[in-house]
């Protein structure tokens, strides 16, 4: 797996330089680019010379990043935009300019110390997602907790669903390796059994404080309520525990959905319109999510799927796709981005279709 990761990411700076100096977006544009797009976010966070697993990593960008990326829409003419203007733009088509929307997954304390502030000097709009258990103190956020152990030590052994596994990771490679390898181990499963599954992987070390690193990285709700309070910020949701929706039952996901927006409602006092997947593509949510959704009266729903929004999106309010940002991915260029704006690799991505 860690193997199939570097040759993607060894083509991808290949190719990107290759694709974004030949001016081949140019060609794309008029047929792909759309209306506008969504762009994903996770993470704000300053840079760091520190050892990192590049997966973890993927997921921030630099405050200056952010910036960069908001003076990059306003000289290629985008109107920046909330989500619930995105949906109104949709259902009337009253926009002079291309549209951009900054949504941010999960809840990270980072999205209020340091997005915020950005958006704030700007005057720009963005909705952050919110998995309720992260604010609640419950989540355990153990692809961090992996990150931090396999970076300390030389050698990890436990015992998981009763065979004995023994890593070796001294180099940067072999932990990416086993990063990798130990990640697929927890995520493949029930989400149902999935602390069980973490406990095994992290037995061997007690000295790991699970609610401490989500206490170090979660926002707090004081923290959402008062973003939730400032025009600019749309608080959405992003279900209670953060689970593989279609790995659930149907009354499980209703309870995901309905939970996290009624606790976020309750917490804020304002009411939640949107909402994002878990994870997101086609491999973890179908009709029947996008179904249950819109059951649950969200003005729009955002998958991970890649791609711009298009007029006929009017009627798919509640599978809406987006454009991955990733600082890491794009060698740091912004510019790269008319790449993915422009449609080029979303239509290389969803093999010549438009709407995903």
């Amino acid at each position: 797996m860690v193997y199939s990761k570097i040759i993607k990411r060894t083509t991808a700076n290949l190719i990107f330089p290759l694709l974004f100096h030949s001016r081949s977006y140019l060609l794309s544009k008029p047929f792909y680019c759309g209306l506008g797009s969504i762009l994903t976010f996770h993470r704000v966070c300053p840079g760091t010379p520190k050892p990192r697993i590049r997966g973890n990593a993927g997921l921030e960008v630099t405050p200056e990043y952010l910036e960069n990326t908001i003076r990059f829409l306003s000289q290629n003419n985008y109107e920046i935009v909330s989500m619930t203007r995105a949906s109104q733009i949709l259902k009337t088509g009253n926009s002079c300019k291309k549209f951009a929307v900054f949504t941010f997954d999960d809840g990270y304390i980072d999205n209020y110390l340091y997005a915020y502030p950005v958006f704030k000097k700007y005057g720009i709009p963005f909705t952050v997602y919110v998995t309720t258990q992260l604010p609640d103190g419950e989540a355990i956020l153990w692809w961090y907790l992996l990150e931090d152990l396999i970076l300390k030590v030389e050698r990890i052994e436990f015992e998981f669903n009763g065979r004995r596994y023994n890593y070796n990771c001294k180099t940067y490679y072999e932990k990416e390796w086993v990063y990798q390898e130990i990640h697929r181990l927890i995520i493949s499963g029930s989400p149902e059994n999935l602390n069980f599954r973490i406990q095994q992987i992290f037995k061997n070390f007690s000295n790991i404080n699970f609610r401490e690193k989500t206490s170090e990285l979660a926002l707090s709700w004081n923290q959402i309520r008062e973003m939730s309070e400032d025009p600019l910020v749309e608080i959405g949701a992003h279900t209670i525990r953060h689970h593989v929706l279609n790995k659930l039952s149907e009354a499980a996901v209703l309870e995901e959905m309905e939970g996290s927006r009624d606790k976020i409602e309750l917490k804020t006092s304002q009411q939640v319109e949107h909402f994002s997947y878990p994870f997101g593509t086609s491999r973890e949510v179908g009709q029947r999510e996008f179904r249950i959704a819109k059951k649950c009266g969200f003005k729009t729903s955002t998958t991970s799927s890649i791609g711009n929004i298009f007029p006929e999106h009017e009627g798919l309010l509640n599978k809406l796709p987006r454009i991955p940002i990733n600082q890491k991915r794009d060698s740091g260029k912004v510019d790269y981005l008319k790449l993915w704006l422009n449609g080029l690799l979303p239509l290389c991505v969803n093999k010549l279709k438009r709407v995903v």
